[in-house]
């Protein structure tokens, strides 16, 4: 499963509570990550960074309701470069921790292997 990771505190605790968020992404692994997914696919969310996670990150499971990339074209007085961004709209299915990270390159994708954590209400 692909991973987006370093979402704000904020963007992730409203997905948390909200079950739905639109977010817009500018870091090149999170969008390496969306470019290998569709709508309709799942994947896991976090607000640690790439190099901090680990087997006991938890983070959540999500939908991918929509998905778009943009390639915006600026310029400066002699130069021109170009930046991409993903917009994606995702749903919470469920909480989640990871059991394994298995890519993690600097400048690709993330991916990541998951447990389901079960929560447990006890009276």
């Amino acid at each position: 499963m692909y991973a987006l990771t370093c979402i704000t505190p904020y963007a992730y605790k409203e997905l948390l509570t909200d079950g739905i968020k639109t977010m817009e992404l500018r870091s090149s692994h999170n969008i390496n990550s969306l470019v290998n997914v569709k709508e309709g696919d799942y994947i896991f969310v976090t607000y640690k960074t790439t190099e901090d996670l680990n087997k006991k990150t938890e983070g959540i499971i999500a939908r991918v309701k929509y998905i778009s990339l943009q390639k915006k074209r600026q310029s400066l007085e002699y130069d021109e470069f170009e930046v991409t961004t993903a917009r994606v709209q995702l749903m919470l299915i469920r909480t989640a921790k990871l059991m394994d990270v298995i890519k993690q390159e600097v400048g690709k994708e993330v991916s990541v292997e998951i447990e389901k954590i079960m929560y447990y209400k006890i009276s």
